[in-house]
């Protein structure tokens, strides 16, 4: 599922072999224990593994026990979903108590780097995504912003207090506007979008859940750092793919879907900065409070 990586951040490489030693333990590679176990490159809170045994390849995911925002069965669900029309490795096993979630591994997968072509191919992925019919909550927008903001105990602090207060606003603007409710992902940025046979593949669906479908392309506006051409080059590629069900939805939504993109621009840069804060990544929070802050000055009036 993740790109190999040796010597990644926040993973002991010795600890391969403890990782051998807990597998043998474990249901799901009765009969089969692994060949080899390696260190993949991880994200921010999760520590992932290569496996191999003599019926297949796997990623196991070792997760925390408590994530905000997160249900890890909601994520086994959307993950099979998007799995069962191709974009997505196949979840295998969930263990809630052992906190692990294995799943295929996706050989010979890079980052996906973008170029005009794989540009509108990702665009059809996500639009494929959306299709998707699933029973999952529906993201709370500025519920969800409260809770980051307590967590990053920035509440009485500027210029949060002022940045925060322009979000919930923000979350207002989006209210008022048509909703394209849909299955989105949350979470799409370059180690979260893999190429592999010559197709994309999503990875970590965390946060998947249903909102707005202008937030995942938000979220592939600001990590993939595109221009205006590329924004707009993704936005009529979407369009061009997604299958409305009614006519007057795709009206409404294709009307909205720039003013909606501005404004998940700024929800989903809040997201970030809010997420990391309270996370040891300040560097981060730093770089998504500039963004945001750079979105707000930029807004119209």
């Amino acid at each position: 599922m993740a790109q190999s990586l040796s010597t990644a951040a926040n993973i002991d490489v010795g600890s391969s072999a403890a990782i051998s030693r807990f597998c043998e333990h474990l249901e799901f590679f009765s009969g089969h224990p692994p060949l080899i176990v390696r260190p993949l490159a991880s994200g921010e809170s999760n520590l992932n593994y290569y496996i191999k045994t003599e019926r297949g390849e796997y990623v196991l995911r070792r997760y925390p026990l408590d994530t905000l925002g997160v249900c890890r069965q909601q994520e086994l669900r959307c993950q099979h979903a998007a799995a069962a029309i191709g974009l997505a490795p196949a979840p295998l096993a969930l263990n809630n108590h052992q906190q692990l979630l294995i799943s295929d591994y996706i050989s010979d997968g890079i980052p996906l780097a973008l170029n005009t072509e794989r540009l509108t191919l990702l665009a059809v992925v996500v639009a494929k995504l959306h299709s998707l019919t699933i029973q999952t909550p529906v993201l709370q927008v500025s519920q969800y912003l409260r809770q980051l903001m307590d967590n990053s105990q920035l509440a009485s602090l500027e210029p949060a207090a002022t940045l925060f207060a322009a979000l919930l606003h923000s979350a207002e603007q989006m209210q008022s506007l048509p909703f394209d409710r849909v299955l989105c992902h949350m979470d799409l940025h370059q180690g979260n979008v893999l190429w592999a046979k010559q197709q994309i593949w999503l990875l970590d669906f965390e946060y998947a859940q249903l909102t707005d479908s202008s937030f995942d392309l938000a979220a592939i506006c600001l990590n993939y750092q595109l221009n205006q051409a590329e924004e707009t080059q993704l936005l009529h590629a979407y369009i061009s793919a997604r299958h409305f069900s009614h006519s007057q939805t795709a009206r409404d939504c294709r009307h909205s879907l720039a003013e909606r993109l501005q404004l998940s621009k700024r929800l989903y840069s809040g997201f970030c900065w809010l997420w990391y804060q309270a996370s040891p990544d300040q560097d981060a929070a730093l770089h998504w409070q500039n963004k945001l802050a750079q979105l707000l000055a930029l807004k119209s009036t």
